[in-house]
Parts: structure tokens; C-alpha cells; sequence
């Protein structure tokens, strides 16, 4: 062995303990710093939060017996159903836009005797419109009756 082999031999485990100590994590001194967030130039998007909630109209006849038909209208737009059973309900969303919306709801009806059918409106929880409609006589006779009204969007 000569002098250039011995030296190799020597420096050749100096090195490879130099490596591995540059690979190893040395002590723990606890969690790598966190890099600063980047900036990004796209502006932050937001969700679009409604100012308002749509209000809740709701449409009622209430009593006894069966209704031949009811037509309700709601800013123009008319709905018609044929024969119902009473009680009826019908619940319209109305858009919180700060506008008047007009509603109108008609019903006929056969009476023969007393009848007595109420018809009303309910916007957000509050009863806001009352009309009773009332049938008598002998015989078979056709009534109608309406109400109707405006709500604040």
C-alpha cells in the first residue's frame, strides 16, 4: 500500500461521514419556519350575501265544503285550480326588492244552505286581509268572492 492509496482509504470515511451529517436533521429545534403567504394579483373574490330574504305570501279559503274553482293572480301572473276541498293554502315567495307586488284570489263555489268560506292572506307570519264569503238561499246557487291587496317587497 503506498501513500496515495492510504490517503484515499482515510478521507474516503471523513467524506462519507460528512455527507450523511449534512443529510441528517440534526437536533430537533421544532417546526420549520413557514414561508410568508404569497400575494396573489387576483382580488379576493366575495360571495354575494342577498341584502334581503324574499318575503312569504301565503293565500287561504277557509271552511267547509268544496270550492268549483280558484284564481289567484300575483303581479299579473294568474294561477287557476279546478275543484278543491277546504281548506286551501298557497304559499308564493315574493322578492324583497322594495317594490308594491298585487295579488288578487277569487273563488266560486255551489252553495245550497249557510255556507261560510274565509278567505285571507298571511305575508311573513302576519294575517294582513280578512273577507268572509257567505252563501244562503234554497236551492243550488253559484257564489263567488274575492279579495286581494298589495305587499311591500
Amino acid at each position: 500500500m503506498n501513500f496515495r492509496t492510504s490517503v484515499r482509504l482515510s478521507v474516503a470515511p471523513v467524506a462519507l461521514l460528512a455527507v450523511l451529517a449534512g443529510c441528517s436533521s440534526g437536533p430537533d429545534t421544532g417546526p420549520a419556519p413557514s414561508s410568508p403567504p404569497r400575494s396573489s394579483s387576483a382580488a379576493p373574490v366575495s360571495e354575494a350575501v342577498p341584502d334581503r330574504q324574499p318575503h312569504t305570501l301565503v293565500l287561504n279559503a277557509d271552511g267547509s265544503g268544496a270550492l268549483k274553482q280558484i284564481v289567484y293572480t300575483v303581479d299579473g301572473t294568474t294561477k287557476q285550480t279546478g275543484s278543491v276541498k277546504l281548506p286551501w293554502r298557497q304559499s308564493i315567495t315574493v322578492p324583497a326588492d322594495g317594490k308594491a307586488h298585487q295579488w288578487t284570489l277569487e273563488i266560486s263555489y255551489s252553495g245550497s244552505g249557510a255556507n261560510s268560506i274565509e278567505l285571507y292572506s298571511v305575508f311573513d307570519g302576519k294575517e294582513s286581509v280578512h273577507t268572509g264569503a257567505a252563501g244562503s238561499g234554497s236551492g243550488n246557487t253559484e257564489l263567488s268572492s274575492s279579495v286581494g291587496g298589495t305587499v311591500q317587497g
